[in-house]
């Protein structure tokens, strides 16, 4: 089988495009995060810190992009409060209203809105807020005067969705559709789609019914897969075996609109990841918690939260289980079958130090995270506390970290030299790049036929080689030879002192990450 390249960039996370390798290991490379949070809960701001014996949270599922249309990074994030019979009650009239009992639930006395549709849990307090920057680092919570919050409309909240999933589509044709957020609603327990001229002010008129069927809360993160023209969606929900351990399901649909498909198991803890938490934390137990994936180059990028279950939670707040949270890196093919690069299961993104804002979990990651020149920042949202804390206790905040483009993982030589050789490869015309870091030592690449034969003037002798850190290093030969894009080739990639993060051939088309 053959094949055929294009100019995105081909990463070393797993073995398909890799007929052998010698003398290399694979490394995961966790992110570098940002010294302290970038958004913390205010207490003074009660959507966000309930009070007293309350959680205080900002939590991150869902978007956080750069929007060239306002020269501004956008996030939308959640917030929660409630449910009022156990704390003092709140109200945002349209959104969140208390009821004079756990049931039935109602609406200024009414227990149907003016579309006719059914309340369900109008004030269990999911909050959608907005905040945007001007460098991704300081953020600001505009006052938006959209909702009144206990009478005042002096606040960022814009909606009640469980992660609010953003798209801007320059495309659309109305003005005041020009964006599009999907996700779960506690009012209807629905999976609804709003419509915005401008990311802040939404209307749901235009859909008044679910465009997609859920029961229960968590993550549901959607994100568009440009080569396959579909949206996916990663869905936190329960497993059917006998501990009904929360794992990732799967729905696709062609629209936000639909038709999405029905809910189906993807994604689940494996016995390889009981024995990692059994022999790091002395758990029960893995659940995956939550999880992000979106298209990178000629795969998909994914971070999983994988719950190590060390015991039981505090019930009295419904937390049924304790235990920390990791975010592991995990790959797949299409966006369905899913694995990890390496079997000691290093976290991408680990939690910090004991007492650490991040210290207890990573609750989450954006839907997908802001490439930007060579640089990959990723938010996400870290729990001081593990996950069956009572609520007293609990304190989320979001923090970002930051990888060099194409640098989740890398192919890594010692002193001794390495080879990696691909599969028969059919390569367009361009110029061949690596990206790898060889301070130190050296990366030398040689062109094969896909019979053997080493190609005349592109061995490994006559190759020029990379001594340095670059992540765009164009490969050239002595011999001034060019790569003969006719017919199949195969790559022989040759370290010493170095690590090999990715290869691309830079054409017609701009690198999709």
């Amino acid at each position: 089988m053959i094949t055929v390249l294009d100019a995105r960039p081909e990463l070393f996370v797993d073995d398909t495009l890799i007929a052998s390798k010698r003398g290399v290991i694979r490394t995961v490379h966790p992110g570098v995060k940002h010294e302290t949070p970038v958004l913390c809960p205010d207490p003074d701001k009660p959507w966000e810190h309930g009070g007293d014996d309350q959680s205080r949270r900002v939590h991150l599922y869902g978007t956080t992009m750069y929007d060239a249309s306002v020269g501004k990074y956008r996030m939308w994030y959640m917030c929660r409060m409630g449910p009022h019979w156990r704390f003092k009650a709140h109200t945002v009239p349209g959104l969140y209203i208390p009821r004079p009992g756990r049931n039935p639930s109602t609406y200024m006395g009414q227990t149907h809105d003016a579309h006719g549709r059914k309340f369900v849990e109008n004030d269990r307090g999911d909050l959608t807020c907005y905040a945007e920057s001007e460098d991704g680092l300081t953020w600001t919570k505009p006052d938006l005067g959209i909702f009144e919050f206990d009478g005042s409309s002096d606040n960022n909240i814009v909606w009640d969705l469980h992660g609010a999933n953003v798209f801007r589509d320059d495309e659309e044709p109305d003005p005041r559709k020009r964006y599009q957020a999907i996700g779960f609603c506690r009012r209807y327990r629905g999976v609804f789609l709003l419509t915005s001229p401008d990311g802040i002010r939404w209307d749901d008129s235009a859909h008044i019914d679910p465009v997609a069927e859920r029961d229960n809360e968590g993550s549901f993160n959607v994100v568009y897969d440009d080569s396959a023209q579909l949206y996916r969606a990663y869905a936190h929900a329960r497993g059917t075996d006998r501990d009904a351990r929360r794992m990732v399901h799967y729905t696709e649909s062609p629209r936000l609109s639909g038709p999405w498909t029905p809910l189906r198991p993807m994604l689940g803890a494996t016995p390889e990841d009981d024995a990692v938490g059994a022999r790091k934390y002395g758990a029960i137990r893995a659940e995956i918690h939550n999880m992000s994936g979106f298209r990178y180059g000629d795969m998909h990028i994914g971070i999983a939260g994988l719950l190590y279950v060390t015991g039981d939670g505090a019930r009295e707040h419904e937390m049924p289980v304790d235990g920390p949270i990791d975010g592991h890196l995990i790959s797949s093919r299409d966006g369905i079958n899913w694995e990890y690069p390496d079997a000691e299961r290093t976290p991408v993104l680990p939690r910090g130090e004991s007492g650490a804002f991040d210290g207890g979990m990573i609750m989450g990651t954006a839907t997908r995270p802001i490439v930007e020149g060579d640089e990959i920042h990723w938010y996400y949202t870290g729990a001081r506390h593990t996950h069956g804390r009572p609520l007293r206790e609990r304190v989320k905040a979001i923090g970002r970290a930051t990888w060099r483009l194409d640098g989740f993982v890398s192919l890594d030589a010692g002193a001794a030299e390495g080879t990696v050789e691909t599969v028969p490869l059919r390569v367009p015309e361009g110029e061949l790049q690596i990206n790898a870091d060889a301070t130190g030592g050296s990366i030398r690449v040689e062109v094969l036929s896909a019979d053997g034969p080493v190609q005349p003037g592109l061995s490994v002798a006559d190759c020029v080689p990379l001594t340095g850190d670059a992540v765009r290093h164009p490969i050239r030969w002595k011999s001034g030879a060019l790569v003969d894009v006719g017919r199949p080739l195969l790559l022989r990639f040759v370290l010493r002192r170095a690590r090999l993060f990715a290869f691309r051939v830079a054409g017609r088309t701009r690198p999709n990450s």
